[in-house]
């Protein structure tokens, strides 16, 4: 059964314009969920989102909140941004699609909470295609395997290969025999 979502919410990783001026509609949301240049009202948010990880837990025993300062979740609240994002997530099913982000450990503990919340159907990548026909599909791939504690749901929300595109397809160079 073929799902299209009635509502597009870009998550805007980037602090510039660039996702709203190439990708955006006028009926889409935008959120700039790490702060965007030159806006007082989302001040850029810079650090690490890795709560799952062990040595958080330690960094928090040392009950020293200098430590704690540019860790995203904590700053995450000097906005509402992050809590617009948690009510389009809890309102209907949706699709993540990845593009330009390479999903590492910098933003586990929000890709997690996407990726393994039970409104999400599907995470679907757009990858770096080279020139030389080669790409990074395999690697954000592993990368996103981190996002998930729960691996039985990666494996069945991923979106195979063949399902998904380059980011900005190379054309093919036609050879002397295809000519």
């Amino acid at each position: 059964m073929h799902c299209t979502p009635s509502n597009t919410l870009i998550l805007n990783f980037n602090y510039t314009q660039t996702a709203k001026q190439l990708y955006a509609r006028d009926t889409d949301e935008i959120i700039d969920i790490h702060g965007a240049l030159n806006n007082e009202r989302t001040p850029i948010i810079f650090g690490y989102g890795d709560e799952l990880d062990d040595d958080y837990k330690r960094i928090e025993k040392l009950q020293d909140n200098d430590f704690l300062e540019n860790i995203k979740s904590v700053r995450y609240h000097e906005t509402g941004n992050y809590r617009q994002l948690l009510g389009f997530i809890e309102s209907e099913t949706y699709q993540v699609i990845t593009m330009g982000h390479s999903c590492g450990n910098s933003d586990r503990t929000l890709l997690n909470t996407l990726f393994e919340h039970r409104n999400c159907i599907s995470v679907k990548v757009y990858y770096h295609q080279r020139e030389d026909g080669t790409d990074d599909y395999s690697q954000l791939i592993r990368n996103l395997s981190r996002n998930f504690n729960d691996k039985p749901a990666m494996r069945d929300k991923v979106v195979n290969k063949e399902y998904c595109l380059p980011l900005v397809p190379i054309p093919r160079k036609h050879t002397e025999e295809s000519l």
